[in-house]
């Protein structure tokens, strides 16, 4: 249990370090966010139109709507704008807290891969291999998806693929070395 913790924690310093690295110095994700002119007259319609924090597909049809009322307004739909838009109604400045949330999240999702990757994990390219196929599962089901279905940009979505990848690729690297027989 020593070890698998050791492991983890190592490999969540890499995970999450990598993290930091793509936010603060690569800016491979700057892409992905577009900016537009009069940015507080936009804050100021948004407070005014939304009530609460959350996510708001714009517009959003009846969610209890018939077959054939929803067939009706998708059609009604095709060609016009839409938006998905996560409003915030407070902005919070504290590093902190996300921090030890994402480092903990890391922590927990290596530890959880030593768990799959078992007893006899293999050698250090089978281990290496598994992790990138980790961060490539993990991409494929949450931001492709995203871009399947709710048309998330790829400008986005790319720059999580090269986070998933780099991400476990590292923690792959210091996993085949430490676990390997």
């Amino acid at each position: 249990m020593k070890k698998a913790l050791l492991g983890a924690f190592v490999g969540a310093i890499l995970v999450f370090g990598w993290q930091t690295v793509a936010h603060t110095v690569m800016h491979h994700h700057d892409a992905g966010y577009k900016t537009i002119p009069n940015p507080d007259s936009v804050i100021a319609s948004f407070t005014k139109i939304f009530k609460e924090d959350g996510q708001y597909f714009v517009p959003l049809m009846d969610m209890k709507a018939t077959s054939e009322e929803r067939e009706k307004w998708m059609k009604s739909m095709e060609g016009k704008p839409w938006a998905m838009v996560t409003y915030h109604s407070t902005f919070k400045g504290d590093m902190v807290t996300p921090m030890i949330r994402g480092f903990a999240t890391a922590f927990l999702c290596v530890l959880l891969l030593i768990g799959i990757l078992g007893k006899n994990p293999g050698a250090f390219g089978v281990i290496f291999l598994k992790c990138l196929a980790a961060g490539f599962f993990s991409f494929m089901f949450i931001w492709y998806n995203q871009n399947i279905w709710m048309h998330t940009p790829w400008e986005v979505v790319q720059g999580e693929l090269i986070d998933c990848l780099v991400a476990w690729g590292l923690c792959g690297l210091w996993l085949g070395k430490f676990l390997k027989k």
